[in-house]
């Protein structure tokens, strides 16, 4: 017999002893067999070693089937928003992986376009901040320019209106805005535009508040008041740290001689602050907790891996590594309304300076009253 076999069998002995209680005349009992009581151990042997079988069945097997449903699910092919053949592994890999260049993440491509829309929060949700980024993914050098929200575009089924309804006109046709977004600008500057980062003004403030705030230099006073709208902007001139809510308003404002010019320019002010108040307080370790605050006021095909390889390098992005500039344009009427029109060389050297670094363009120096904008047409 084995060692357990022993064991059970002394046991069954030990079990035996006679009682100390008289109970009267007993009759002699039958002493089992050695050969009854190895088959009763063998019995009892039997049962515990299928009782170890079936608890470990129990165990392993439902662990098996979640390991092959992890691993599955893992490495089963999906695909990107943008349309790339991938797997949840992979991305997996490539986020937790440390040091790694930024053009694997991308295809291999050595730049990327990033198209950013900003909504008002009034319905229908016009594009009221519109830029194109061009992103150096080897040396973090960036070139972003401003695009008129007035300037006359052409929009995808061929007709022309102001850039700021492209979004609303293609959210009618099957929920196709920023598509409709990207067209007109692709049409207009001859750039294909990949990516893109959709943001309403409730995700601007839920941004900036998970920051905890951003420090910016403000230029002069800015005062409007706009009863019909709710909007009352007071904010003196200096440095400040401002919520969300307050950051808001600076980028809105726009009634001063410079109007949509100005706005423009504190639109990409206020972007720099962001990225500064990003490399402040780690972009990577923000991340989840930026994400969660925007919820559903944040859109973009950038995928989680990519965007994270992008926090990671935000902290190498040194001050002079990102130029703006704005699409330089003036007012022209069609039927009555006006209109923010940009000839094919103001076209061009937007475009060059977009791709090629060349020195940004002054649009300060543009005369003020050609880009003033009609209030009646147009709302904040």
């Amino acid at each position: 017999m084995d060692r357990l076999s022993e064991k059970i069998l002394a046991k069954a002995r030990r079990k035996r002893k006679p009682s100390d209680t008289p109970r009267g005349p007993r009759k002699p009992a039958s002493q089992p067999s050695r050969w009854q009581m190895e088959q009763a151990v063998k019995r009892r042997v039997t049962a515990f070693r299928r009782r170890q079988k079936t608890t470990l069945l129990l165990i392993f097997v439902p662990a098996g089937i979640l390991v092959f449903a992890l691993l599955t699910w893992l490495f089963w092919p999906v695909y990107t928003a943008t349309g790339v053949q991938t797997s949840r592994a992979e991305i997996i890999a490539k986020t937790i992986t440390p040091g790694r260049a930024l053009p694997p993440y991308f295809h291999g491509a050595d730049n990327i376009h990033v198209l950013f829309v900003g909504l008002d929060r009034d319905p229908p949700h016009r594009s009221d901040t519109v830029m194109v980024a061009n992103l150096d993914l080897r040396t973090l050098q960036a070139r972003v320019i401003s695009v008129p929200r007035d300037l006359r575009v052409r929009l995808p089924e061929g007709s022309y209106d102001k850039l700021a309804h492209a979004y609303v006109y293609g959210q009618q046709h099957d929920g196709a805005g920023v598509e409709w977004v990207e067209s007109s600008l692709r049409d207009l500057l001859g750039v294909e535009i990949p990516y893109y980062v959709l943001i309403n003004f409730d995700g601007f403030v839920n941004l900036v508040d998970a920051l905890g705030g951003v420090d910016i230099d403000v230029e002069k006073p800015l005062k409007y008041v706009d009863h019909a709208q709710d909007l009352v902007i007071d904010i003196p001139a200096g440095r400040q740290h401002m919520d969300g809510e307050t950051l808001l308003k600076y980028v809105r404002f726009r009634h001063d001689a410079m109007g949509d010019i100005g706005r423009m320019q504190r639109q990409q002010k206020a972007m720099r602050a962001v990225l500064n108040a990003l490399k402040k307080q780690g972009a990577y370790r923000r991340l989840p907790s930026v994400l969660s605050a925007l919820s559903e006021t944040f859109e973009t095909n950038l995928t989680l891996d990519q965007l994270t390889a992008l926090a990671r390098r935000v902290p190498d992005v040194e001050d002079g590594f990102i130029q703006t500039a704005t699409v330089y344009s003036e007012e022209e009427r069609f039927n009555g309304v006006s209109y923010q029109v940009a000839t094919g060389e103001w076209l061009q050297e937007a475009v060059e300076f977009l791709e090629n670094l060349i020195p940004r363009i002054e649009a300060e120096d543009a005369p003020e009253e050609s880009n003033s904008e009609d209030p009646a047409d147009t709302a904040d």
